[in-house]
């Protein structure tokens, strides 16, 4: 599943938020209902329930005994919560999620490959300057998306 497009959104005090109708529409044409939504790069990262199934069951390979990605596992897998749209289309953020991102008011949700990302407006503007400022200015950045043939 493909997400596409960036939204902006305002979050309320109760820490509720629109999905975008798109994005929705994606989930319920595939007959899911809910999202598991969790921390990662200063943004939370938002999968449809069956793409975060095929992550866990890859996750459930790592050794009990490597300690960075056991770490890893308690950050990623740790703060993951199930979460279902309301009959509005909102979702509601945990408090430690939205801490972690910095939500509190104007939010930014953008599509990716196999999930959705919402953004703190501020990080997200400053996410996009650094990468427009510096991003095409890196060889090795600029060989990978070359390489996408895109």
């Amino acid at each position: 599943m493909i997400f596409r497009g960036r939204f902006e959104y305002t979050i309320d005090l109760k820490g509720r938020v629109n999905i975008p109708a798109p994005f929705r529409e994606l989930l319920h044409k595939s007959g899911q209902e809910s999202f598991v939504i969790t921390n990662y790069s200063d943004c939370i990262y938002v999968y449809p329930v069956d793409d975060w199934t095929r992550i866990e069951e890859k996750l459930s390979n790592v050794s009990s005994v490597d300690r960075k990605l056991n770490t890893f596992l308690r950050f990623f897998i740790g703060a993951a919560v199930e979460i279902s749209p309301d009959k509005q289309g909102r979702i509601l953020i945990p408090p430690s999620l939205r801490t972690y991102a910095g939500l509190d008011k104007d939010v930014v949700i953008t599509g990716m490959p196999n999930r959705f990302e919402i953004w703190a407006r501020d990080k997200w503007t400053e996410e996009i300057g650094r990468f427009e400022k510096e991003g095409f200015e890196d060889p090795e950045l600029e060989r990978e998306i070359k390489s996408l043939r895109i």
